[in-house]
Order: structure tokens, then C-alpha cells, then sequence
């Protein structure tokens, strides 16, 4: 697997093997496409995060407990990590200032913005996240979407897993979903669904959407991975990555991303 998923350059931290000798346990929140998300199997998920770990694998040497990258929910991805038992955890992981006092971050190696899922024909009005005011919004547990939602006169009711929300906005029990934009617009995207729609690119949540891998708190594989992706970060390697997914506007280097 680590051959066929291998994408890039090697690199003078990959020739080192900083950590050929270690085996780590590595997961995903798997958030939606194109970030990290489940196809096909249980066992392989895909996405942006996805190559990046398979990346860091390349370039530091380590191996994957079990050979694998497993998924779990964003809330149980959070408890395990504080537990130690959870080496890496990336998938739309936001690294904010209150996660920090908890948990080590990597660098973020790429950004975007929060979106509004809604049904259109419901909210003819919506234009922008702006316009959510008196709704019923659905926001991921544990994230930081709540506080804006209740700012913009939304009520937060949070949810476990995206896609049974985004099918409650269908149903009309939410009236929209606030959520990272990217895995809104592939849902719009790959179901074709006239009564989803999604807010276009803007600033809000920006800050709060720098995408990076949690690690447990003084855990002592963090500075050579952050060592790592900073130099994929400079050496282009993001970039193509993010290419691969066509999201090139998510590169943490896009001024519109700091």
C-alpha cells in the first residue's frame, strides 16, 4: 500500500528515517471529500489528510499499526489522542488556540472556511452564511462552529455524523447544516440534488478552519513530523497534493488562508 499511495519526491527527511524504527497508530475523522473520507472500504480511507500521512510515513520511515489508517468520529478521535492511545489524528482538524492547551499540533498545512448547507427552496433568501439567523443549524460535535452560529442568530444543534444531518436538512429537521465548505461542496457536488445548495467561498471561520494532525500532549513524535510537513509545505508537496484534489485555493500558503 505504501508504494501505490507513495506520491512524491523523495526528500532529505525521508532519506534520514527519523522513524524507521517506530510503529504508530494514525486516524482520521473521516470529515467528508475531499479532506478524509470512506469509498469503498472500512480499511482505506481517502483525502487530502490521507496522503498527507502516507507522505510523512514516506519521508520518516515509521510504520502503521495493522498497516492501516483508521477512522473514528471526531469526539472519540479527541478522547483517545488526550488517552494516548492515538499517535496522529487528522481530517479537518482544526488547531485553535483552547485545542492547544490540550493536545500538540502539527503546522497547519492547509485552510478554507465554514459553509451553510441548506435547501433552497426552503431559504430562497440565503446568500451567505450571514443569513441564518432564526434557523435550526446543525453543527459537528466538539468544533467550533457553535459560537458562530449562535452569533449570526442561528440555534446550534449538534450532530455526530455529517451525513445524517445533511439528509435532516432534506428532511427539513434542520434547516441547514454549518459545517467546513470543502465536504458541503463535494456533497452538493455528487448528489445532484436541486433541494441542497451550498454558500459560496468566504471569510468567515477562516481562522478557526487551519487544518492540521493532533497529537497526543508533549508527545515525542511531534517535532519530527512538524519538521516534516513544514518542508512539504515549502518544497511544494502540499500544493500538489491539494492539486491532486483540486482544491488549490486550500494551500496554507494563499494569502486569503492567514
Amino acid at each position: 500500500m505504501l508504494a501505490s499511495t507513495a506520491l512524491f519526491a523523495s526528500s532529505s527527511a525521508q532519506a534520514a528515517g527519523e522513524l524507521s524504527n517506530v510503529t504508530l497508530t494514525a486516524v482520521i475523522y473521516p470529515i467528508g471529500s475531499p479532506q478524509a473520507f470512506l469509498k469503498d472500504s472500512m480499511t482505506h480511507p481517502y483525502g487530502i489528510d490521507v496522503d498527507v500521512i502516507y507522505e510523512l510515513q514516506k519521508r520518516l520511515g515509521f510504520k502503521l499499526k495493522e498497516d492501516r489508517i483508521y477512522a473514528l468520529e471526531r469526539i472519540d478521535g479527541f478522547r483517545r489522542v488526550k488517552a494516548g492511545r492515538i499517535d496522529i489524528f487528522a481530517g479537518g482538524i482544526s488547531k485553535t488556540a483552547e485545542r492547544q492547551k490540550i493536545f500538540d499540533f502539527t503546522p497547519a498545512y492547509y485552510a478554507s472556511c465554514l459553509g451553510l448547507l441548506y435547501n433552497p427552496k426552503r431559504h430562497p433568501d440565503v446568500k451567505d452564511v450571514g443569513d441564518m439567523k432564526g434557523m435550526k443549524i446543525g453543527v459537528s460535535e466538539g468544533s467550533t462552529s457553535a459560537a458562530y452560529v449562535q452569533r449570526m442568530g442561528g440555534t446550534p444543534v449538534p450532530f455526530s455524523n455529517p451525513i445524517m444531518a445533511f439528509f435532516q436538512v432534506y428532511a427539513g429537521d434542520l434547516d441547514g447544516v454549518f459545517f467546513d465548505r470543502p465536504p458541503l461542496a463535494g456533497f452538493v457536488n455528487d448528489m445532484h440534488f436541486a433541494e441542497f445548495a451550498v454558500t459560496p467561498e468566504g471569510r468567515i471561520g477562516r481562522a478557526d478552519s487551519q487544518y492540521a494532525m493532533m497529537l497526543p500532549k508533549d508527545s515525542k513524535y511531534t517535532e519530527n513530523i512538524s519538521k516534516t510537513i513544514s518542508e512539504m509545505i515549502y518544497d511544494g508537496t502540499m500544493d500538489k497534493i491539494l492539486l491532486k484534489w483540486k482544491t488549490p485555493e486550500m494551500s496554507i500558503l494563499n494569502s486569503e488562508n492567514y
